[in-house]
């Protein structure tokens, strides 16, 4: 779960870097993939929150 935080940390903070315009995608040369690539990895660590906690739900749940 630490994982999956500091993986949104990284991915808002590309996002900020990439609309600052000062920073660009290696290769690239462009803000705007840096933004994408951010908004992407972004998009992966919710949904690995999501299905954590899913699964997390489902393991509390009692056996009968």
């Amino acid at each position: 779960m630490i994982g999956r935080i500091i993986g949104l940390l990284i991915s808002i903070a590309l996002i900020i870097m990439g609309l600052s315009g000062e920073y660009v995608l290696k290769g690239t040369e462009s803000s705007t993939a840096l933004v994408v690539v951010g908004v992407l990895f972004l998009i992966v660590d919710i949904i690995g929150i999501v299905r954590t906690k899913k699964n997390d739900d489902n393991n509390d749940t009692p056996a009968e």
